[in-house]
């Protein structure tokens, strides 16, 4: 088992994104963050199934939320976006909390996750 970790941004923008593979068979993805890390939500993606030859979807996806958190939208996208390009399932665990966060707070740190997991995909891939 393979485990490829990246952090990214600085102070309360910073994540990190730890990724575990099973060789093939899946991934499990830890993504924290901000200035209070915690699980705020789930995701869990996997390929579309085919059925007589046809692909109903890209993936499918189901997600799981702590009451009053938005983590599970992030967590959501990340999933998709890891399946798709790996063909395997993934499930992300997921929580970042900055204080009083204002949308440009919520965009780096959404920007900043989504250069960790693009830099994971590209390690991962080689």
């Amino acid at each position: 088992m393979i485990m490829i970790s990246e952090t990214y941004g600085s102070g309360k923008h910073v994540v990190n994104v730890s990724v575990h593979d099973t060789n093939g068979w899946g991934l499990a993805v830890f993504v924290r963050g901000g200035d209070r890390p915690h699980l705020g939500g789930v995701a869990l993606a996997s390929p579309g199934v085919e059925i007589h030859g046809k692909k109903l979807s890209s993936c499918d996806l189901w997600t799981i939320t702590v009451p009053g958190h938005k983590d599970a939208e992030l967590a959501q996208k990340i999933a998709k976006k890891i399946c798709k390009a790996t063909g395997e399932p993934v499930s992300v665990s997921l929580g970042i909390h900055v204080e009083h966060a204002k949308a440009e707070d919520i965009e780096l740190v959404c920007a900043n996750v989504d250069t960790a997991v693009t830099a994971f995909l590209e390690k991962y891939s080689n």
